[in-house]
């Protein structure tokens, strides 16, 4: 597949990569910021195989020299809130590996940490991943000739996807619902253009098989009532205004009578995550990827 505004090499796209366990995936926003192409998925038997797939991908789509923001698949990293060491600012990143000691199990030195902070909490969002992955991540990244700009995460690439550039809707509090292959489901709250909350639901894995003629399963209402609970919490916790609409992003072949479905245990609105720049047939599972690209436009 060839893309028109790739063919000039003097304007360059910037990419978006998303790895996962069981594969990698590339879409490229155009320099103009206009149009997202998703350009390839490729499995891998193991994360040592992406150095070889990265490059087989770039050559094959002629990205070389292409800018790209990485995203990590949640099987590929652990997130924890924790409460704001008592540093300056400037001195956080540098004090992670010694904060962290408390909270995790693995050996300091075979871990990277980083965080992001959580909108007027005085808390942070810890992100740590094994140094290894990390390695191999930019090992892959220069041996394909790209320039790897970020190395981020699910939940902050797919907040992307709600990003405004002021008005009403940048006040307006969006909830995602997104699931990839072989993960749970992660549920997100965006306000502001800023990710405020995110949690895994466990134990919904199994939605993406139902049959129409299950939909009356308990599981739905056991679903529905985890959802609400995070909505409950948005107001009563992060003191945000209630829930505009419930953004659904899950491979299912029946997601419009699971939405129908769902619809009946909610007052808002439950619709299909659509994006000005995402074609309805866009297979879901390269949203994380379009994140990437999407990221500090």
């Amino acid at each position: 597949m060839r893309i028109p505004w790739l063919k000039n090499r003097n304007t360059q796209a910037k990419l978006g990569v998303f790895i996962a366990k069981q594969r990698v995936d590339i879409c490229a926003l155009s320099a103009g910021n206009e149009a997202i192409s998703v350009l390839d998925s490729i499995a891998l038997s193991d994360i040592s195989a992406l150095v070889n797939t990265l490059g087989e991908m770039v050559v094959k789509h002629n990205l070389q020299t292409a800018s790209c923001h990485v995203v990590l698949s949640n099987q590929m990293y652990q997130l924890l809130q924790i409460d704001k060491p008592n540093v300056p600012d400037n001195e956080i990143a540098s004090s992670l590996p010694f904060i962290a000691k408390e909270f995790i199990n693995e050996a300091i030195d075979s871990v990277v940490f980083d965080y992001f902070s959580v909108p007027n909490q005085n808390k942070i969002n810890l992100v740590y991943c094994p140094k290894s992955v990390v390695e191999i991540i930019v090992m892959a990244v220069q041996q394909a000739k790209l320039e790897l700009v970020s190395i981020g995460i699910e939940e902050l690439a797919t907040a992307n996807l709600f990003a405004t550039h002021g008005g009403n809707d940048q006040k307006t509090t969006q909830m995602l619902i997104a699931q990839q292959d072989h993960q749970e489901i992660n549920l997100t709250i965006i306000y502001d253009n800023q990710l405020y909350f995110s949690r895994r639901l466990r134990g919904f894995s199994r939605l993406r098989d139902l049959q129409e003629n299950q939909l009356d399963s308990p599981l739905l209402d056991n679903f529905s009532l985890e959802i609400q609970r995070s909505a409950d919490f948005v107001v009563s916790q992060l003191k945000l205004p209630e829930v505009k609409v419930i953004n659904l992003a899950l491979p299912s072949a029946i997601l419009e009578p699971l939405i129908a479905r769902l619809q009946l245990n909610f007052t808002t609105p439950v619709k299909p995550l659509t994006h000005a720049m995402i074609t309805d047939n866009v297979d879901i599972g390269f949203l994380p990827a379009i994140g990437g690209a999407l990221e500090k436009l």
